[in-house]
């Protein structure tokens, strides 16, 4: 296959974002008899002038002739997938992940795994094996020739994300998970999506249900930061993301509970969307890290089972923490996380018309902890932002954030044992045994010296702890 033409000046970011150790492997695999081609991501962001997240290599040499030529150089090799011909290649302080040119074949379904494969010669056999046209760009390292076989250097110019067939069922059936790829590529660019290719993803959609809980969870979570993968926060490019899960069917797929709020509308003065939409723009709006983002996306998620249930919405932040619970617990997300959500979702409504004394607040702040304080204050804010109608600061959350800093100032334990006793001290001072009563006191403690933080000194709570004892 011919080489395609590219301009001087983008042949060299390609060039100038290829570490020299990718050169010396390069001159390596010429002993085999083989060119060494950087393909997808490096050649696309280079070519798009954006950051370099890894590196994929390929050639025409098998696996196991890769694995004894590196380690006849004295490079590490790890056997990554060794049937899907991928290793792994260690070489100074870089990890190349290498892949033999192969065809793949895939049983119905749309399960992610292929059923077989079978290497091959061909760069451009292996080009249409691949996802997106954007991905399947390869770059001869020695050379510095680019090869082009589905378009994607065209895609790149119009900014569009197209399967590398142009029968995209072939591409999108035999892997449900590249329709989820799809909108992410998608979402991260900053692209749009091919007519054909979208259409052929809602047809397929359902095809998600035989992908892996792990793998939904990674790209779900790649379109939640995808703001913040090559650039800056932004609230409609994550938007973007969900509402096209949304439109291609696959959001029934994966958050069937969150798909109920679709069609359900709220008050005007309040809300500009529909409950479903609501909670994608709140996603959007929402901080950029996993736990923010996943809170925004969930926090409203018990109104339709609440509504349907009461004919209202009250109480929609305590059925919506367990909801959230079992969610995120079937996508296989880590218990630590799980537990930030769940806290911010059941809390989102907390204080809700700004009344709450300052006393009350600081006891409140201290009970759930400063960062989780920090994380609640954090959705409210999106929350407010997420509905379409207020822009600016918000009240509550900027009141929240004000109290906080104010507790920090003054040394306000948030720990007990940021108290100046132990419960050694109490017993002592109270001459009583060991047991619940020291830890209701060491409790009211805590909670008396969140408002009165002067009082955190071992003489008076000595005095606090008699009081406390003889009510």
């Amino acid at each position: 296959m011919d080489p395609v033409r590219i301009e001087e000046a983008k042949r060299n970011a390609i060039q100038a974002n290829c570490p020299q150790e990718l050169f010396r492997l390069a001159e390596l695999f010429t002993r085999l008899g083989v060119s060494l081609y950087a393909v997808g991501g490096l050649v696309r962001n280079s070519l798009l002038g954006l950051r370099i997240t890894d590196i994929d290599i390929c050639s025409a040499a098998p696996p196991d002739r890769v694995i004894e030529l590196c380690r006849r150089n004295g490079l590490s090799v790890v056997p990554k997938g060794i049937d899907f011909g991928m290793v792994e290649i260690h070489a100074g302080e870089h990890h190349f992940e290498h892949t033999t040119f192969r065809s793949d074949s895939y049983a119905e379904g749309g399960a992610h795994r292929p059923s077989s494969v079978r290497f091959s010669p061909s760069l451009e056999e292996d080009s249409f094996r691949r996802d997106f046209s954007v991905n399947a760009l390869y770059f001869d390292i020695l050379s510095g020739e680019v090869f082009d076989p589905t378009g994607g250097l065209a895609d790149l110019e119009a900014g569009l994300i197209r399967t590398t067939s142009r029968d995209p069922d072939a591409v999108l059936s035999d892997d449900g998970l590249r329709i989820m790829r799809l909108v992410r590529f998608a979402s991260e660019l900053g692209f749009g999506i091919e007519n054909a290719s979208l259409d052929s993803a809602k047809r397929l959609a359902g095809n998600l249900r035989a992908i892996s809980a792990e793998r939904i969870r990674d790209e779900l979570l790649k379109i939640l930061l995808s703001d913040v993968k090559y650039g800056e926060r932004d609230a409609g490019k994550v938007f973007r993301g969900l509402d096209l899960l949304d439109r291609i069917g696959a959001l029934d797929v994966i958050l069937p509970e969150l798909t109920l709020g679709r069609g359900i509308l709220q008050k005007p003065q309040y809300h500009r969307y529909d409950v479903l939409g609501h909670c994608l723009h709140t996603a959007g709006e929402a901080e950029p890290t996993v736990p923010s983002r996943l809170a925004g996306l969930l926090h409203d998620v018990g109104k339709p089972v609440v509504r349907q249930r009461n004919g209202n919405m009250h109480g929609h932040d305590t059925e919506g923490a367990e909801l959230a619970r079992e969610i995120l617990h079937r996508l296989r997300i880590d218990n630590k996380t799980v537990d930030s959500v769940v806290f911010a979702v059941r809390h989102h409504m907390y204080d809700l018309n700004n009344t709450a004394k300052d006393a009350t607040l600081r006891r409140t702040f201290v009970r759930w902890g400063y960062e989780r304080t920090l994380s609640v204050a954090a959705l409210r804010t999106a929350d407010v932002h997420g509905s379409g109608v207020i822009t600016g600061r918000v009240a509550t959350a900027e009141r929240w954030k004000r109290v906080l800093a104010q507790m920090k100032e003054e040394n306000v334990p948030f720990f007990e044992r940021e108290l100046a006793c132990t419960g050694r001290d109490i017993i002592r001072w109270l001459d009583i045994p060991p047991g619940p009563a020291v830890a209701d006191i060491k409790r009211r403690m805590l909670m008396h010296c969140a408002v009165r933080p002067q009082d955190n000194t071992p003489e008076r709570l000595e005095r606090l702890a008699r009081d406390i004892a003889a009510s």
